[in-house]
């Protein structure tokens, strides 16, 4: 006997010795606490007064993983009570069941049925509910999202909801889009129940906008990776970081009550300080927000700012200073001063101050990076002003001063010959 065999004796044989003090019926929404997880089968304990299974199959994700474990809490409908002693059977559908009660049942209790798809005709599917049993579903009905290939379902085993029966049982309508936004509620639920902040998700990208990137977390909770948190480099546009059907990696920033994040088909707001998208209308929820950057190792430190290449220049009028042209207008050039970072070393030169003929292009005689040398005309809280005009005049003054000084030298050395007298005496 194995160890789910096992265990599934002892939870029968407790059942019988407890007195249940209510009764359950099929359809019922129910509450427990999960006691056991087998391959097969997982056992719920119904508020200490009833025991209940549930097909593993019905917890397990994509990638093989089941979503519950020992200690949870878990909510399911009552897809079956056994008559004789009472057990409990916890599921999504019925399964596929042609008997008239039982899709009653379904119809009743909101309870999944399943049926093979045998054909697609103008109006949607033809659906094999088995025992001879046919229904209908809608094209409208048969995904959440448009643009599914109907013809690609034909021969595939589906669930579907009951949303209508007429003719005495003999016609059946059927919702496949109403069985998948539930189970998409369902999930968007499970997956918020566990998210914290500092927690690291995956999810598929679903969109891409200038100020950020949504991400499918699964059932169609979304979460918005703002532009800032893609990259340290903010220089990066979003489009070039991250594209649509990409599976990423991302921290959770915060969890916030109000506008929820739902897909862009059905409409969204973003986050408070995220530009508002007349698309996406607002709907009661939560605001995720996540982070690509934080989990990025953080870039190393800048290296300290080499010297000015103004050894002993100060921002004081008069002095010299040399910089780069990092913005043209039509009145002059703005110069960031070599080793004086931010607005203070920041400095205008007028057009009239740049030496050059008036109406000149400036953006040709000057373009951005341009190294200029200038002198300082007047200082202040955040305004500098500036003149290559002036540290021109200034070079040329020093330089004839130089002449003169050399001429000067000269003339009172005298003749060559007078040195040749001195030296002799």
């Amino acid at each position: 006997m194995s160890d789910e065999e096992s265990f599934a004796a002892l939870f029968a044989a407790q059942s019988k010795d407890q007195k249940f003090q209510r009764s359950v019926r099929v359809g019922e929404v129910v509450e427990g606490l999960v006691v056991h997880v087998g391959a097969d089968t997982i056992f719920v304990e119904l508020d200490g007064k009833r025991q209940a299974m549930l097909d593993t199959v019905e917890m397990r994700a994509e990638d093989g993983t089941v979503s519950v474990q020992v200690g949870d809490t878990l909510r399911a409908k009552v897809v079956e009570v056994d008559p004789k002693n009472g057990d409990v059977r916890l599921g999504r559908s019925f399964g596929k069941t042609g008997d008239a009660s039982m899709i009653q049942q379904a119809f009743e209790s909101e309870i999944a049925i399943e049926g093979k798809v045998t054909g697609v005709n103008k109006g949607g599917l033809e659906v094999d509910l088995g025992k001879g049993a046919r229904a209908f579903c809608p094209l409208s009905q048969i995904a959440a999202r448009s643009g599914t290939d109907a013809k690609a379902l034909v021969g595939q085993t589906l669930s579907f909801l009951v949303t209508e029966i007429k003719d005495g049982g003999r016609n059946v309508v059927l919702s496949r889009r109403r069985l998948l936004e539930a189970e998409g509620r369902e999930a968007r639920e499970r997956t918020l129940a566990t998210l914290e902040k500092g927690q690291t998700v995956r999810g598929t990208v679903t969109s891409v906008r200038e100020f950020g990137a949504f991400v499918d977390l699964g059932g169609g909770l979304e979460a918005l990776i703002p532009a800032s948190e893609l990259s340290y480099d903010r220089g990066v546009a979003v489009t070039d970081r991250i594209a649509a059907g990409e599976e990423v990696e991302a921290q959770v920033l915060e969890i916030k009550d109000g506008t929820s994040l739902a897909s862009p088909e059905r409409g969204r707001n973003q986050n408070d300080d995220s530009p508002r998208d007349p698309k996406r209308p607002d709907r009661g929820g939560k605001r995720i927000t996540l982070s690509l950057k934080a989990l990025l190792p953080a870039p190393e430190a800048k290296p300290a700012a080499p010297k000015s290449p103004n050894p002993g220049a100060k921002l004081s009028i008069g002095a010299i200073v040399r910089g780069k042209v990092v913005r043209i207008e039509n009145y002059g050039v703005f110069v960031q001063v070599d080793g004086v970072e931010g607005r203070d070393g920041r400095g205008l030169v007028p057009a009239s101050e740049l030496g050059v003929p008036r109406g000149a292009d400036l953006r040709k005689a000057f373009p951005e990076g341009t190294e200029l040398t200038a002198k300082i005309l007047e200082t202040g809280a955040g305004r500098l002003k500036l003149s290559v005009r002036g540290a021109k005049d200034d070079a040329e003054r020093a330089d004839f001063e130089a002449h003169q000084g050399k001429a000067a030298e000269k003339k009172s050395l005298g003749t060559f010959g007078d040195l040749l007298r001195k030296a002799k005496k």
